[in-house]
């Protein structure tokens, strides 16, 4: 059904002609060119989309097209006079609120909502008013403080403001971000708003649903017949070069397309190419895919070796070892314990997204990606061609912590357009980035720790098992790193750190800020806190008497030099702490009955 919207459009009329049933978030990027309102879910959990409608904040991926007949709509585009930053805008970049961007627009939609209503809020005003928009960066901190600062010192939202931070830049003055005006214009383009040279090609990954089975597939022509807009489907002998990618050298183990066998739930077993909309018509269902599921592989679930290179499905070892271990645990006080921890999603706001295209005898990519070179020398033998004819264009990442490391949707991408000769776009849907990206290694530890009658460690012994999934990935640096950070920022004279990164049906786990050290970390923190209780300190001396600073000898035995200030830091939080103790205390006195 075709019908035509009127509406208001920051400030200007708008008519449209089209299906008054699509969502208002397409129509402004498709329609209109605004990419400045970001899709992150396209479930009304994000607020990335977030725009004004009659100047209240919705989610524009939950609103129809028709719903804005006749009203007003405003996107992050019409905040800014040109190149002049309005109050909040300005207000931002001088706080530093922006940070990958991603979630920028919908935070400055959602705070001019607020302060059109309320001229000066209050703290919890502001959390209740951007509470419908995620941020990954921030920890909204920042976010907070810039809208907090209007409400301070109002100053109108029409009112143009340079966003200068300072006239003259000079020694500790914080500067502007430079791409900062960008990201709060909505001007900054990131993977699903960078669009390829028409005419342009989309392309879907048709993904496991088990996650450990056998398949084949049976014969494409049907499906090709059945429908015009389906140009190709390709399968692992579609591939030029080597179907095999990873981090290391040594580790080229996950597949473009799998080739009868599928490790993790998730897993690509072909791709479709065509037109969006005759590939959104496509089931599943309808595709000759067989399937033969097989047990799942688990650490706590062992069963045939998932890899040849890897038996009993071990990756790699990990070990660090240093004096005297069972001598120094027979100290005043010793503590031990167990700890497990899940696959934990990155959650960035932006889900994968890019687009390739053929010229001549090169390849280029221009996708959101943190290792621009790594991608290089991977797609490279995919396609069977040098690395200098792989030219990879970063847009703006929206959020990647470790997870955009690794390849997602380069090596499909490149694969179809490099046969096809077209530009070929690719746009992960939410469920789909979670199901077949990286995670978080989940952990099993076992850690003991002893300290003498004055609080100071003697030992430390640590093991950890790391899933890391179906593919090696980041496997042998979390492996080998964790052992050298178990003991965490503190002095031990004795230590023995081991692990293994264990292959299973999980999704493959990479990076994520700190390459496994968060989850020793869990362990050995939680130690310090059961020796301070031993030998009666007060959990923060604990870790004033053991930090390393200036002159501290690590682990592994490097000595420490200037910036090693964790003593100071820790000196700086001491009136906080005894604060908040202070008030823990006179809570529990205070206290009377069961929680």
């Amino acid at each position: 059904m075709s019908a035509s919207v009127a509406f208001i459009l920051n400030g200007a009329p708008v008519t449209l002609r089209g299906a008054p049933g699509r969502r208002l978030a397409d129509v402004l990027r498709d329609d209109l060119g605004l990419t400045g309102t970001k899709i992150g879910c396209n479930a009304g959990d994000c607020g990335a989309c977030t725009v004004l409608l009659d100047g209240a904040q919705v989610c524009a991926c939950l609103l129809p097209a028709a719903r804005v007949e006749g009203r007003s709509v405003t996107t992050v585009e019409g905040l800014a006079d040109g190149d002049t930053l309005n109050a909040l805008q300005a207000a931002f970049l001088r706080h530093g609120a922006a940070q990958c961007g991603i979630c920028t627009p919908g935070m400055l939609m959602a705070a001019t909502d607020l302060l059109a209503r309320i001229a000066a809020p209050t703290e919890a005003q502001i959390q209740d008013a951007l509470g419908g928009v995620l941020c990954r960066c921030t920890g909204y901190r920042k976010i907070i403080e810039a809208v907090l600062s209007l409400a301070e010192s109002p100053l109108p939202l029409w009112e143009g403001v340079g966003g200068g931070v300072a006239a003259a830049p000079s020694v500790g003055q914080r500067l502007e971000k430079t791409d900062g005006p960008a990201k709060l214009t909505g001007a900054e383009k990131f993977g699903a708003d960078a669009l390829p040279p028409e005419p342009w090609l989309t392309l879907r990954a048709v993904r496991s649903p088990y996650a450990h089975a056998s398949f084949t597939l049976g014969d494409f022509a049907p499906l090709l017949a059945q429908h015009p807009g389906l140009r190709r489907v390709l399968t692992a002998a579609d591939i030029p070069g080597r179907n095999l990618f990873g981090i290391y050298p040594t580790g080229k183990d996950q597949p473009v397309l799998a080739e009868a066998h599928v490790r993790h739930r998730g897993e690509p077993v072909c791709a479709l190419v065509g037109d969006a909309d005759t590939l959104a018509g496509i089931r599943d269902a309808d595709l000759p895919i067989s399937w033969e599921p097989l047990p799942d592989i688990t650490p706590d679930r062992p069963g045939p070796d998932l890899h040849a290179h890897a038996p009993n499905n071990i990756l790699c070892r990990g070990r660090v070892a240093r004096g005297d271990v069972d001598s120094g645990l027979r100290a005043a006080a010793h503590a031990s314990i167990a700890v497990q921890t899940r696959f934990v999603e990155h959650a960035y706001i932006e889900p994968e997204a890019g687009y390739a295209c053929r010229v001549g005898e090169r390849i280029e990519i221009v996708a959101c990606t943190q290792t621009p070179y790594m991608d290089r020398d991977e797609i490279a033998p995919i396609l069977g061609i040098a690395p200098e004819q792989v030219r990879v264009i970063l847009t703006a990442v929206g959020g990647g912590f470790g997870g955009k490391l690794d390849l997602s949707l380069q090596p499909l991408a490149c694969v179809a357009a490099w046969l096809l000769r077209q530009p070929v776009r690719v746009v992960y849907t939410r469920p789909e980035s979670m199901a077949s990206t990286t995670k978080r290694h989940p952990a099993r530890i076992a850690a003991e720790a002893a300290a003498d009658a004055d609080g100071h460690l003697t030992a430390f012994r640590f093991h950890g098992d790391f899933d890391t999934g179906a593919y090696a990935s980041w496997g042998p640096t979390v492996a080998n790193r964790v052992p050298v950070h178990a003991t965490g920022p503190y002095a031990v004279p004795a230590l023995l750190c081991t692990t293994a990164a264990i292959h299973s049906n999980g999704p493959p786990s990479g990076a994520f800020r700190g390459f496994g050290v968060p989850q020793a970390a869990i362990a050995g923190e939680a130690l310090l806190d059961m020796l301070a209780d031993q030998v009666g300190l007060d959990p923060w001396e604990i870790r004033r008497r053991n930090a390393l600073g200036v002159g501290g000898v690590t682990a592994t035995g490097q000595v420490l030099g200037e910036g090693a200030a964790l003593p100071e830091c820790l000196d700086a939080i001491r009136p906080r702490w005894d604060a908040l103790r202070a008030e823990a205390e006179a809570f529990n006195a205070a206290a009377t009955g069961p929680y």
